[in-house]
């Protein structure tokens, strides 16, 4: 048996290089692409009716004067935030919120990749890009577990669990690096003390008012 000639290894190691050089750049096109790609979002339907009806909630909540429980639906709340809150205020554009159920919520909507990449470790390459490219929106889907703790105050917590940027999924630690934190401080919401807790089930959240503790009368003082 002839011994492989050193040139037919050196043959054999630039195909296997191509190779593999060729499959890195596929995959990486296919991430690329899936990133630019918008997903399916299933839009929410509400009417200006569900926005004044939610803001009452909110308000009542606000002010200390809670029901026993307070039942926001999925609609009111897209319709608060879309008609009541202020635009420049919101991490996403037109954003699009779904109560899965479980304490589960689903945020999606559009950022650009301006904004999107401003406070990322790759911020200074932006101004590289063309200006066509800093406007491109680009979808943004975060989904998280709610949860109500207690260190003093109460505060409804947004954990994200999976976070898709067009049809990609990528770690949830890149929400941080990628929205300021303005941005990221309506993942952990400051709640009045008379909220117990919070349960997200499927198109609705349920706002539970904390139990009060007993109230002395002066006859159990004598």
């Amino acid at each position: 048996m002839r011994p492989v000639r050193s040139g037919c290894r050196g043959c054999l190691s630039t195909i296997v290089g191509l190779v593999v050089a060729a499959a890195a750049i596929a995959v990486g096109a296919w991430v690329v692409i899936g990133l630019f790609q918008a997903p399916d979002v299933e839009r929410v339907r509400f009417s200006a009716d569900d926005g004044v009806r939610a803001q009452r909630k909110l308000l009542e909540l606000a002010r200390q004067r809670p029901r026993a429980s307070t039942v926001i639906t999925e609609a009111e709340v897209n319709a608060f935030v879309t008609r009541h809150l202020d635009p420049a205020d919101l991490p996403l554009v037109d954003p699009v919120i779904h109560l899965r159920g479980e304490d589960a919520v689903e945020i999606a909507g559009t950022v650009t990749i301006g904004r999107l990449l401003h406070d990322s470790p790759v911020a200074p390459l932006t101004d590289a890009l063309p200006a066509g490219w800093q406007t491109r929106p680009i979808w943004l889907t975060v989904a998280a577990g709610a949860r109500v703790t207690t260190d003093g105050r109460r505060i409804l917590r947004l954990e994200p669990r999976r976070l898709t940027i067009g049809r990609q999924r990528v770690p949830t630690f890149l929400l941080r690096l990628v929205l300021d934190p303005g941005a990221l401080r309506l993942l952990r919401i400051t709640l009045p003390a008379d909220v117990g807790s919070i349960r997200v089930e499927p198109a609705r959240v349920i706002i539970e008012r904390a139990s009060s503790p007993p109230r002395t009368s002066s006859a159990d003082h004598r």
